[in-house]
């Protein structure tokens, strides 16, 4: 049977027909033939068709998702796929045989997938019966592409009435829909063969091999979309989905749900390229915490174990030390991560791809854990890349790397892995194994400079690359950004303030400011530019600076409670504001401002000047921490001061925050602040665990669900679980915003409570 299945009938029968002369040319085929050969029998997930040489699966991959494959000229079975969190069908779906006009497939209560065994025409329908990809002879062709390898094109139609609108195949546009991906990884880039239509379903393209992924392309007259499979095999997992958010969810489901990130990598992260010495990086922490500058992370280029090995020969060096410290830095590594760790400071450490040691890359050749080929930049330093496919490579790694996380590591920086599309993926398996094996039960926190499917759920995240130090890196970002998210990759970040050159105090702040709402506030710098800490731009600047880190801090708590509903939900933190209003065409390709959870409306300075325009959504919107209300469905001019950010809240929600704190570690630092926001009843679930560990998995967590009923002016609370660290909150001050002002009150956070709060002096 299949382990991962292959696309489309029509190709299939197209194949079956074709001699090895018709390659390369438009291919035709006989339906005769076709049908005189096929023969249909059922799986358990299925029915599968057989077509000369080809096979064709329709099968329930899982209850929210259904797949149509196909494979040519009697293919192997295809090596396990690492997008997925399973490569076979789930043979607990329920599914029913469906005949109907010459059509036979299968429905399950995702939808009904239906091929015509006669000409290769199919059709996807929702649960509701609605036609999304209406029924069509798709045009097929297997013909070799310029180097002369195998490869599958398929065609998919559309409705006439339905706009060919897609989102979600990664940053390599920089706007949110999309009309051609050419899937692959580059600096800073991560295109995936995934989109969401706007019809009404997703679909997820896999090949026999991951390193050469599927990519579409959009008709020029916009009424189709082609997509071409190199290989003998295709899978399309289609995904019926009315909405982005619908979406989401599917796609976590079937390509593994991120899990909840450590919750200091919610704080401040300073990185650097040009830490010189231990005087320096102590130095750096002691102006944090003088100023009083929150900060969570230091995170170490290439200087906390090594001087930079681009110059380094393809055999390396036999004094070079892969998995050791520079002792110009870190003298005592222990003693001193762990002083660091008492001050709220983490470590995170830079890695490689690749070796450069001598007798290890002697030993890796030996092994043939090298990987072939050197990726598409051409950097002879590529050379030394090791191949992270394989197990006994992996294992060795972890090995090696276990030194280091008993020295107090923390997570890892993984840099310049775009030599194969799923490099990333695997790198990230060998350092989730290398923690499980020697710290079980912590959680993996690694940044990587791009990622394939999948490579989110062993607790990845991703940051967009070197890029410029510019008023025009800042205004794209966001888009990037938002395009992961619906990518796959809930958890993602920039280099605050661009990698390559210096910024000015303005750009510094704005860009400051703008990370207050990525998933993962972080700057760096090259070691050529000034270092992005905040007391070397000015005092303004920094006072600025300062105060957009507070606000971060304080929204910790509404954050952590988010990442727990990303991993249940696969919703990520960071939304377009399409996934929100989807019935709104003004926001459809909006990425200026975007929404965070869904109450949280972030529309940051991104020009200089401190001027824009803010669209306000349908519906009435506070200006955070005021009782200024904005009626919606209009655009807005805005005029900030540097220590101003644009930050608006929906009418008819719950904000809990905390209070400004100088790390993490020193949560919850007093009440727990639920403002309120009237206009609607509103609720909010406030997650709380030890922050560190696993434990959450096996329901080592507190759950406080708040509901405010907005006729009666009533707080409620009820709280679930018996997680009782002491990080938890364990009194309340409530914030209730009016026409007039706001109403506060104190309480004790006890297993249920209900607070009456004053009433509203009119209604919005």
């Amino acid at each position: 049977m299949f382990q991962k299945s292959k696309l489309s009938l029509f190709t299939m029968a197209l194949v079956a027909s074709m001699s090895a002369s018709t390659f390369g040319g438009e291919a035709a085929f006989s339906s005769d033939l076709v049908a005189s050969s096929a023969s249909v029998e059922e799986t358990s997930s299925g029915l599968l068709l057989h077509y000369g040489q080809a096979m064709v699966e329709l099968a329930a991959a899982n209850r929210d998702t259904l797949r149509l494959s196909v494979t040519t000229g009697g293919g192997s079975v295809p090596a396990p796929c690492s997008f997925l969190v399973r490569t076979n069908s789930d043979s607990s779906v329920k599914w029913e045989l469906v005949k109907r006009g010459g059509l036979c497939g299968i429905s399950t209560s995702a939808g009904v997938l239906l091929m015509n065994p006669q000409n290769g025409e199919w059709t996807l329908e929702n649960c509701k019966g609605e036609v999304l990809i209406p029924q069509h002879e798709l045009a097929l062709r297997a013909e070799p592409d310029a180097s002369g390898n195998e490869q599958i094109s398929i065609e998919l139609g559309w409705e006439k009435h339905k706009p060919v609108t897609v989102y979600g195949s990664g940053n390599g546009v920089d706007e949110l829909q999309q009309t051609k991906v050419m899937t692959g990884v580059a600096n800073g880039v991560a295109v995936v063969p995934y989109y969401w239509c706007a019809a009404g379903y997703a679909v997820l393209a896999v090949t026999e091999n991951d390193n050469r992924p599927a990519f579409w392309r959009r008709a020029k007259n916009g009424k189709s979309v082609t997509w071409t499979f190199p290989g003998k095999t295709a899978d399309l997992y289609l995904m019926p989905a009315a909405t982005l958010k619908a979406a989401a969810g599917t796609y976590a489901r079937l390509t593994g749900p991120a899990p909840v990130p450590p919750r200091w990598t919610f704080g401040y992260l300073q990185s650097r390229w040009g830490w010189t010495n231990r005087a320096y990086i102590e130095d750096t922490l002691k102006h944090f915490r003088e100023l009083k500058i929150p900060l969570d992370a230091f995170i170490f280029d290439f200087e906390w174990y090594t001087a930079p090995d681009y110059k380094l020969p393809p055999k390396g060096a036999p004094d070079f030390d892969d998995f050791g410290w520079n002792t110009n830095l870190f003298s005592d590594p222990v003693g001193q991560i762990r002083d660091y760790k008492e001050q709220g400071v983490h470590f995170v450490g830079i890695r490689k791809p690749r070796l450069g040691n001598s007798n290890s890359l002697m030993m890796i050749q030996t092994n043939k854990w090298k990987l072939d080929g050197n990726a598409a930049d051409g950097e002879a330093y590529h050379a030394r890349d090791v191949d992270f496919t394989s197990p006994g490579f992996r294992e060795w790694y972890a090995k090696q790397t276990a030194g280091l996380l008993a020295d107090g590591v923390d997570g890892w920086w993984n840099d310049e892995g775009e030599a194969s599309f799923t490099t990333y993926y695997y790198w990230n398996l060998a350092e989730r194994s290398a923690l499980d094996s020697y710290q079980p039960g912590r959680r993996l926190w690694s940044l990587n400079r791009a990622f394939s499917p999948g490579t989110q759920r062993l607790g990845a995240a991703a940051w967009t690359g070197d890029i410029k130090s510019s008023w025009e890196s800042l205004a794209t970002v966001p888009a990037s950004l938002l395009n992961w998210s619906l990518a796959g990759m809930p958890y993602n970040t920039c280099d605050i303030g661009g990698f390559f050159g210096t910024p000015t105090p303005e750009l510094l702040t704005r860009w400051l400011q703008a990370g207050i709402f990525f998933p993962f506030m972080r700057t760096h710098s090259h070691h050529d530019a000034v270092a992005h800490f905040p007391w070397l731009y000015g005092a303004e600047a920094q006072d600025a600076m300062r105060k957009a880190i507070e606000l971060r801090y304080r929204l910790i708590p509404y954050y952590y409670s988010l990442a727990h509903e990303t991993f249940e939900t696969g919703i990520p933190l960071m939304r377009p504001l399409v996934m929100e209003f989807p019935g709104d065409s003004r926001v459809a390709n909006m990425s200026s401002e975007w929404m965070v959870g869904s109450s949280l409306l972030a529309a940051p300075i991104l020009q200089p000047g401190g001027k824009r325009s803010v669209y306000m959504p349908a519906g009435d919107w506070y200006v955070f921490g005021s009782n200024q209300v904005i009626k919606g469905a209009r655009t807005i001019k805005v005029k900030a001061a540097l220590d101003e950010v644009p930050m608006y809240v929906r009418a008819g929600t719950i904000l809990p925050l905390g209070s400004v704190i100088q790390h993490t570690g020193q949560m919850p630092g007093g009440a727990l602040e639920l403002q309120i926001y009237p206009g609607k009843d509103a609720s909010f679930t406030l997650v709380e665990d030890d922050g560190e560990t696993t434990g959450y998995l096996n329901g080592k967590m507190r759950r406080t669900t708040f509901q405010w009923d907005d006729d009666s002016g009533q707080l409620t609370w009820k709280v679930a679980g018996d997680y009782s660290g002491k990080e938890i909150f364990q009194n309340l001050h409530v914030v209730l915003f009016n026409l007039h002002g706001c109403s506060e009150v104190d309480s004790h956070l006890d297993e249920q409570g209900i607070l009456k709060l004053s009433a509203l002096d009119g209604k919005m």
